[in-house]
């Protein structure tokens, strides 16, 4: 038990300097006077600059390290979030007696996770360089496939659509639009070569890589100070509870099912441990749906999220 507490401390301390950051620009955003446009003005430099150089730039070299994710990764983690999407959306209907559409966004916040902007600073910072691949498979598909499976669901419980190409195809369209997803394929591609970067290239992808981890937590920060929590509380709390502790319990039993080594099932563990995304508010406002619940549910899971995550993450240190 003392062995426990004692990496838990020392990942607790590794968190807490990246959630003062995430509190820093909570600060910045309500008393600091900064005006929105320069948030949107942050976030769209460490969405499509600073993440991009920082991914693209790892990935590239992979094959130095010679480190590369099992594809049956994908199996555990998106399966585990079609199992609990199902569960949310489910009881969302008969336990809270909310409407259908409501209800598919109500199970896409308990699996639709921070993944971009904080997920990828944290694993860098919790977990290491190794675990990159692995996280970076995930992100490759991530926002594709549960957009989708939200945007369906929602829409065949509105009965104004159906499965269709067409609409799979709009999907993917502005998902393979992220600078995120291209410079994950990029850096792949790159990789492929097997060709070192040269160092004109490498060194300013390397110092704007390093402005990503520090940029997007503060970005995380004001965009949290635009949500509070008010009517919808219980709600938001119960997706907090299915999102922080439900998904990445079922994440980690479809590991062991699978026989995932140990770098692929802490990445994906931990990906799944991690608070709600915006994309999911983004849904709830463009359907009308329980948005109060869902901007609740993304400032609880944020700040419950810096003892969780540690948590979960010395856990997976000790079983594997």
């Amino acid at each position: 038990m003392d062995e426990f507490l004692g990496q838990f401390a020392l990942q607790f301390a590794k968190s807490i300097p990246l959630f003062i950051l995430i509190a820093a620009g909570f600060a910045l955003s309500r008393w600091g006077r900064f005006p929105k446009s320069a948030s949107d003005g942050l976030a769209k430099f460490a969405f499509s600059i600073a993440l991009p150089a920082l991914l693209f730039r790892l990935l590239s070299q992979q094959f130095k390290s010679q480190n590369s994710a099992d594809p049956m990764l994908l199996v555990a983690f998106f399966g585990a979030c079609l199992i609990v999407f199902s569960i949310g959306h489910v009881f969302a209907e008969k336990a809270l007696k909310i409407g259908p559409v409501g209800a598919s966004v109500f199970g896409t916040a308990c699996v639709f996770s921070n993944n971009g902007l904080l997920g990828l600073p944290l694993a860098m910072v919790m977990l290491g360089d190794q675990y990159i691949p692995s996280v970076a498979a995930v992100l490759s598909l991530n926002a594709m496939v549960l957009w989708t499976l939200a945007t369906f669901s929602a829409e065949l419980s509105q009965r104004t659509g159906a499965l269709s190409l067409s609409a799979f195809a709009h999907t993917a369209r502005i998902v393979f639009k992220n600078p995120l997803i291209l410079s994950i394929f990029a850096g792949a591609i790159w990789n492929l070569t097997r060709i070192e970067l040269p160092y004109a290239v490498d060194e300013p992808l390397r110092l704007l890589g390093n402005a990503a981890t520090p940029l997007s937590l503060v970005v995380v920060g004001m965009g949290l100070a635009e949500y509070g929590i008010g009517k919808g509380l219980r709600t938001g709390a119960i997706v907090s509870f299915g999102k922080l502790a439900v998904q990445p319990l079922v994440v980690f039993l479809l590991t062991r099912l699978i026989g995932l080594g140990p770098v692929e099932s802490t990445a994906v563990v931990f990906l799944g441990s991690l608070p709600c995304g915006v994309n999911v508010y983004l849904m709830a406002k463009q359907f009308r749906v329980i948005e109060a619940e869902i901007a609740n549910a993304m400032v609880i899971t944020t700040l419950v999220s810096a003892l969780t995550v540690p948590l979960i993450v010395t856990a997976l240190k000790h079983v594997f």
